[in-house]
Order: C-alpha cells, then sequence, then structure tokens
C-alpha cells in the first residue's frame, strides 16, 4: 500500500470516528430518554480507543462553548410556548455545525500536524517514567497502561488502568486533558496523582490547581476547583472531595521509593496494596483477621516482611495453597 492510499483510509477512518462521536453527542443532547444502559454503551465506546475519547471531548468542547455564546446573545426570554421548540431546533443546528466542524478540524489536525497515540503499560511490579519534550513528566505505577496524544495544541492522556502521578508543566492555551473512565482532570500548572480502580478514580492534587470534571448518566457534567490536599473520589454517578495531609499524601506515593507506608491499615487493606505489587497474592479469608491493624513501611516487592508480621506479631498461620498465600488463626 502505498503512502496516499494509506492517508485516504486513515483520513476516512477519522472521519467515521468523528461522526460516530458526533451521533453520540446527540443522542445524549437531545434524546430524552437517555438512559444508564445508553449511559453504559457510551463509555464502552469511549474506552475502546483513545481516538474515540479525544473525539468526543472534542466535541462536547465545542458544543459547550457555543451553547455559553448563544446563551450571551439571547437578547431576552421567549415565550414558554416556543422555548422548547426553539430551543431543540437551534440545539439540531448547532450540532449539525459541529459535526462538520468536528470532521473538518480532524482533517485539519491529521493532515498538518500528524498527530500520534502512544501506549505506555507496565507489568505488575513495574514501574516507568515518561519525559515529555514540554518539560512535563508522568510517571507510571505498578499493573498501569496510558494513553498519550501530545500535539501542538492539546495535550491529551487516558488512563486506562492503574495509577500515576504527573507534574505537567502549564500551558493556558494548550491545557493538558487526562481522562479516566468518564471523568477528566484539567491541568492548571499542576502536580497530581490518579488512580483507577475496578469502580471508581481516585485523584489527588499534590501541588499547583487543578479542574476535576465527570459526566454522569443524566448528560450532566459536574465539576470543582482543587487545591493542593484535595482527593477527590468519582465513581459513575458521585463525586466526594476531602482533604489530606501533606505527610499523607507523601506515605500514599511512597511506591516511587519502592516502598508501601500503613499507618493503622487493616491486614487486609495492606494485603490488597501488596498485590497490586506481586504475582503471588495473599488472601485473607477471615473477616476478623482482615480488621487487625498494622503500621510500618515495608518493600512493595516483597511479601515477607507482612508475612512476618502476622505470624511474630498476631501468631497467625500461614499457608500457601496453589500459588497463594492464605493467612488465618
Amino acid at each position: 500500500m502505498d503512502d496516499v492510499e494509506s492517508d485516504v483510509q486513515n483520513s476516512c477512518r477519522a472521519e467515521t470516528i468523528d461522526t460516530q462521536a458526533a451521533d453520540w453527542m446527540l443522542a445524549k443532547r437531545m434524546g430524552e430518554n437517555w438512559s444508564e444502559p445508553d449511559q453504559r454503551s457510551l463509555d464502552a465506546w469511549l474506552e475502546e480507543s483513545p481516538a474515540h475519547l479525544l473525539s468526543y471531548w472534542r466535541l462536547e468542547e465545542a458544543w459547550n462553548r457555543a451553547q455559553r455564546l448563544k446563551a450571551l446573545r439571547t437578547p431576552m426570554r421567549e415565550p414558554k410556548a416556543l422555548q422548547g421548540t426553539r430551543s431543540k431546533a437551534n440545539a439540531i443546528g448547532i450540532a449539525a455545525v459541529l459535526i462538520v466542524s468536528a470532521i473538518l478540524g480532524a482533517f485539519w489536525l491529521r493532515e498538518f500536524q500528524n498527530p500520534t497515540v502512544k501506549t505506555y503499560s507496565t507489568p505488575v511490579g513495574g514501574h516507568l517514567t515518561l519525559a515529555l519534550s514540554d518539560g512535563s513528566k508522568i510517571e507510571l505505577n505498578t499493573d498501569t497502561v496510558l494513553s498519550l496524544s501530545v500535539l501542538s495544541k492539546r495535550r491529551f492522556a487516558t488512563l486506562s488502568r492503574g495509577e500515576a502521578v504527573f507534574e505537567i508543566k502549564h500551558d493556558a492555551v494548550h491545557p493538558f486533558v487526562v481522562s479516566v473512565a468518564n471523568h477528566r482532570i484539567i491541568d492548571i500548572g499542576t502536580k497530581f496523582v490518579v488512580r483507577r480502580g475496578a469502580a471508581k478514580v481516585r485523584v489527588a492534587l499534590l501541588e499547583g490547581s487543578a479542574r476535576f470534571e465527570t459526566n454522569t448518566s443524566s448528560s450532566e457534567t459536574q465539576s470543582t476547583d482543587l487545591v493542593p490536599g484535595d482527593v477527590v473520589i468519582a465513581t459513575r454517578n458521585s463525586m466526594a472531595v476531602s482533604r489530606k495531609t501533606t505527610d499523607e499524601l507523601k506515605d500514599s506515593l511512597g511506591w516511587q521509593r519502592g516502598v508501601l507506608i500503613f499507618d493503622n491499615t487493616t491486614l487486609a487493606e495492606a494485603a490488597r496494596e501488596l498485590n497490586r505489587y506481586n504475582t503471588e497474592k495473599i488472601s485473607i479469608p477471615d473477616p476478623s483477621v482482615a480488621k487487625l491493624t498494622i503500621g510500618g513501611t515495608f518493600p512493595d516487592n516483597d511479601v515477607t516482611a507482612l508475612i512476618n508480621t502476622a505470624t511474630q506479631v498476631f501468631k497467625l498461620k500461614v499457608d500457601r495453597r496453589n500459588g497463594e498465600i492464605v493467612i488465618t488463626r
């Protein structure tokens, strides 16, 4: 296949993605019966590829800008009888313009900026540091998958699994956006850590400031501005912000030095943390044993310290069964 044919195919593929993103945007914004299954289907499509997510977020930003401009240009409130019909017609018109703009914009990006998306990953117990050309730095923790796209006018990352620390060199004109599940973090000159679990996302702001946004199943976008010490715990339909001390945040990043720091931590939680870094997993089937608490600094790649604590401090039994470490009374 020659270069021209390849470019044409890539262009057609990208236009298809932009059109699909526009279809999803229309369905969500205009659909009166948008449901939880619809949201799950959209989330699944976004998860398929960083290109899907990039196209959708770009289109949503354009939509929001258009809606703000529309609001500023409205001189007075219309009669209620006309509001519903006119609003829907205007929204459809805006959407049609956005579809065309997105496709043309994507074509311009491909032709003149040659964007690329690169995916980086770490194995269980692995660690990787990425140094970006703009001076930013990203550290990937154990069992992590991150896709990165750095264009001349956009810096964009998708955390598909695991945990990463972002130390971003701020550029007000070209913001850095991190997407994880149905949430995103927009830097305002900052250092933050993002961890993606099975059912929730945790974002902790270490330095600077950032904005956290989430799309709920009700088609609404919720957002909050973060300051150092803020920790966001977000699920598909909820978002909560708490405060942590500087020492607590530093302790949570012990993995950067190859250690895990526990402070009045239950054995169950300590085991879950160690399981993230080791192929040999720890199991604590007895709830009364799981609730016992420990403290101290443990190597993240060695379960021996926890086993010694279980046997010597709590006088517990440790058995190895089918490649699993089982702690019991």
